[in-house]
């Protein structure tokens, strides 16, 4: 089964940005990067990373994920977080929107339902007034009874109070990024489907292409599930899960274009047309102070010409991570263009090891959880971009105890004061499930204190402005943990600050002199 072709900003990879893969968090841990990285300074408010503020000596920018809150007012959010209040906003700059009705789910009778659906003419559109990411939305309701149907299922299990009914549009499903005058990404999301290959079932091929999205930092936790809803576009295509497609044939799991429900996401950036573009960045003007907002439209059905779309929504939190790690495509350098207009008199330093660099979230995230502090502003960067990076492990043969607590804090102050980033902790090489479980055993046993040596099996990581900086560091770790190797360079990410894996250290009392 082939692969789609896709590639993401390389200043922001998978692992770079783990730890908040899949979340709302992605936003603000790459924006946040970004501006850290150009030497703005950067602290965070709340442990799960929803707030969190950007400043320079000409201004601060608080944030809510995406949002620029302290820019973008209350009252436009409210305006935009309820789908009536922002069509007819947009309706009134000249934005094409749909025609709708709001109906109030307590007061309308029957009758009136049915008056205003023929008035509006089928087929329709049903969704809360208020509500994201798809929820409730009702489309292409084509007959009084699928229309009654879906506006008791909205009022009575889901308890919608306002219910908003639109004319149905044609046209696939786009979410457009703009940022000040300009839109600088466009995504097509397309429902969950699967491909046919001729050889395996679609439950497999379900299986392999949710293992795709596994390694996607914003589809990755949004596998295609099998539920009624996939069960029920099966069987209208004559198909079950065990069904072997024949290669090339394209099945459709779902109707809704939504990713956290296994849709893909298909970057279009390149592909925009003027007047859609000059649409959207309308759409985000027409409610005032909102410069940052994601524009969904509908457009671009082989049934439509280049000139039919419509704006069916404005969200003023947009989820960038769509945009940035699209199923296929490129994706375009959003966290480089939110920073480029909130600061445009930073700019990126360029300097070949920052696109590797990233500051610890463990470290930030607890004293927030645990209410220690009401904010953690992170450490700027040096002015280098720590060019001398090295990787040791102990020399062959080393049998080596482990260290003690002062030792390590000797460790960490000799890190501070050189300027030395990187780690020490076990190798861990899980080349099979045994290994994997011998080495989940040492180490659970090394903390309970039963096994007072760690053999040869550590890795250093040490980096710093050359090799000089790092030396003393170096002799440290060789006099309390053992003589290291020559080491080779180290290519891969790497988290500002030394850490040191407690396996490595004893609980106990001295345990050796420090």
């Amino acid at each position: 089964m082939s692969m789609p072709v896709n590639s993401w900003p390389d200043h922001f990879s998978p692992t770079v940005v783990r730890g908040a893969h899949g979340s709302s968090a992605l936003s603000s841990l790459s924006v946040a990067l970004e501006a850290w990285r150009r030497g703005l300074t950067v602290t965070f408010h709340s442990h799960d990373l929803e707030w969190y503020s950007i400043s320079s000596d000409e201004q601060n920018v608080r944030f809510n994920f995406a949002r620029p809150d302290s820019i973008t007012s209350q009252a436009d959010t409210q305006v935009m977080a309820r789908k009536w209040d922002t069509n007819r906003a947009l309706e009134a700059s000249g934005v094409p929107v749909p025609k709708g009705v709001l109906l109030a789910a307590g007061s309308v009778t029957e009758q009136e339902l049915r008056e205003q659906a023929d008035t509006l003419g089928y087929p329709l559109v049903l969704k809360p007034n208020r509500g994201s990411m798809g929820r409730g939305v009702l489309v292409n309701l084509r007959t009084w009874e699928e229309l009654k149907a879906g506006f008791d299922h909205l009022v009575g299990p889901l308890g919608k109070k306002e219910v908003l009914m639109e004319t149905h549009h044609e046209g696939d499903d786009h979410r457009l990024l703009v940022i000040g005058d300009r839109m600088v990404a466009a995504a097509r999301r397309v429902p969950a489907n699967v491909t046919g290959d001729g050889e395996h079932t679609i439950s497999e091929l379900i299986r392999l292409k949710n293992k795709s999205r596994a390694g996607n930092p914003f589809l990755s936790t949004g596998p295609i599930k099998v539920d009624y809803e996939v069960l029920g576009c099966l069987r209208e295509q004559g198909l079950e899960p065990d069904t072997v497609p024949s290669a090339g044939r394209y099945i459709y799991l779902r109707k809704i274009a939504n990713a956290s429900a296994g849709g893909d996401v298909i970057d279009v950036t390149d592909d925009m047309p003027d007047e859609v573009k000059d649409a959207a960045v309308r759409a985000v003007q027409a409610i005032p102070r909102t410069v940052i907002a994601g524009v969904d439209v509908l457009y671009g059905s082989d049934t439509l010409s280049n000139t039919e779309y419509t704006i069916i929504e404005l969200n003023p939190r947009p989820h960038i991570g769509v945009n940035m790690y699209p199923s296929v495509g490129t994706g375009p350098d959003v966290p480089r263009a939110y920073i480029d207009y909130l600061f445009p008199t930073s700019s990126r330093r360029e300097l070949p090891g920052d696109r590797l660099l990233k500051f610890n979230l463990q470290t930030i995230r607890e004293p927030l959880r645990t209410g220690v502090a009401d904010g953690v502003t992170v450490a700027n960067l040096p002015d280098h971009d720590f060019p001398y990076r090295r990787r040791f492990r102990l020399q062959e043969g080393a049998n080596t105890r482990r260290i003690s607590r002062g030792q390590r804090r000797n460790l960490l102050a000799i890190a501070r004061r050189d300027g030395v980033a990187g780690y020490m902790r076990p190798v861990k090489e899980a080349s099979s499930k045994r290994k994997r479980t011998f080495l989940r055993t040492l180490r659970r046993r090394l903390l309970e204190r039963s096994i007072p040596e760690v053999g040869s099996a550590v890795e250093v990581v040490l980096a710093g402005a050359d090799e000089q900086s790092t030396r003393r560091m170096r002799v440290a770790i060789s006099k309390h943990l053992g003589a290291l190797d020559q080491g080779q360079e180290w290519r891969r990410v790497l988290t500002t600050g030394f850490s040191i894996d407690p396996a490595l250290v004893s609980s106990a009392g001295r345990q050796e002199q420090e």
